[in-house]
């Protein structure tokens, strides 16, 4: 247990070093605490010895560890909406209050604004769709050749596909028989279990006599059906990891881009608890190639109860106090709008 002073002092680190990311020294704590510099050093040396901060070199200041965030934003925190601009929050109420700008675009605005803000990465994690069931499957005509392929699944989203044939191969009778073998082993059909069922369709030989459409029709559908996992998720800033401190090392540059691109962040942030705000620091990402960094989630929800995750990726030196306020302020926009 801490005492009043500790605290204090642990808490200033924390914050000074989110400023500055320099190690913090004796002097600054000195002069804001108004007692000896042997007593701030004494504090230190006890802090460092639990394991709250570190030291770099015999004659450093401190630096925080992971035990002293993890204490910082659980005892420590006093979030400040003031903190940030009253404009950035107008700024988020203006992206979600326009009735034209659609939901996905409103989600991808909001996420480019914060990560414009915080220079941090943004990720938003749409609710998890694979208990949704295929409900039916369309094609729509819409000039000579040219049709619409639609996949619309019980809950009502919607995915699409233009698909174009020869004007000699087309047979309107034969791609309605596939339409209808589609219909009838995928409707009700969980998204999870689309592709082994498409599997049973061509192992079993069921549109085998339609050659001329069969690998069309298949490919376009699952162009379409692809869109449902492109779409659950949206990245912002991933490059402004890139310019933090802790990220200058060439190594590290090239982890963080390989989880990048790997989707391994994705895969993370989609375990993450969705009842309230979570947070994760350093080797508690589960990020094994780098230790310094923090993923923080706010959880929203759509108009059918399902939760999404909006998180927020940056060094353990973030600025806790001025992000996770905004975050948590723009996942409520977010439920708001799903519910419009």
């Amino acid at each position: 247990m801490l005492n009043k002073r500790q605290k204090d002092i642990l808490k200033i680190i924390v914050e000074e070093y989110v400023r500055t990311a320099e190690p913090v020294g004796s002097k600054s704590i000195c002069d804001r605490l108004n007692v000896s510099s042997a007593t701030v050093r004494n504090e230190m040396a006890f802090l460092e010895k639990e394991g709250y901060l570190d030291k770099t070199h015999s004659s450093s200041g401190r630096v925080p560890l992971e035990k002293g965030y993890r204490y910082y934003v659980e005892e420590l925190l006093q979030e400040d909406e003031e903190v940030f601009e009253e404009k950035a929050y107008e700024l988020v109420d203006t992206i979600f209050s326009n009735k034209i700008v659609a939901r996905e675009d409103a989600i991808k605005k909001a996420c480019s604004l914060l990560s414009e803000i915080t220079n941090y990465t943004t990720v938003a994690l749409g609710p998890d769709s694979s208990r949704h069931k295929v409900s039916r499957i369309e094609l729509v005509n819409l000039k000579e050749m040219d049709f619409l392929m639609l996949v619309i699944t019980d809950s009502g989203h919607v995915e699409s596909k233009q698909v174009s044939f020869d004007k000699e191969e087309v047979n309107i009778d034969e791609l309605t028989r596939i339409m209808d073998i589609l219909n009838d082993v995928l409707r009700n059909t969980p998204l999870n279990e689309v592709f082994s069922k498409l599997n049973y369709i061509m192992d079993n030989h069921l549109i085998q006599e339609f050659l001329s459409y069969r690998d069309s029709i298949i490919n376009n559908f699952l162009d379409a059906f692809m869109k449902f996992a492109e779409t659950n998720y949206y990245v912002a800033g991933s490059s402004n990891m890139l310019v933090q401190p802790e990220f200058q090392d060439q190594n590290k540059l090239k982890k963080l881009i390989d989880i990048l691109e790997k989707k391994e962040l994705v895969n993370i942030i989609k375990e993450s608890p969705t009842d309230s705000l979570y947070i994760r620091i350093g080797r508690e990402t589960g990020l094994e190639s780098i230790d310094n960094a923090t993923i923080i989630t706010v959880p929203y929800e759509n108009e059918n109860g399902d939760k999404g995750n909006l998180a927020l990726v940056g060094p353990t030196r973030m600025d806790y106090k001025r992000v996770i306020p905004l975050l948590k302020y723009i996942a409520k926009d977010i439920s708001k709008k799903y519910k419009k």
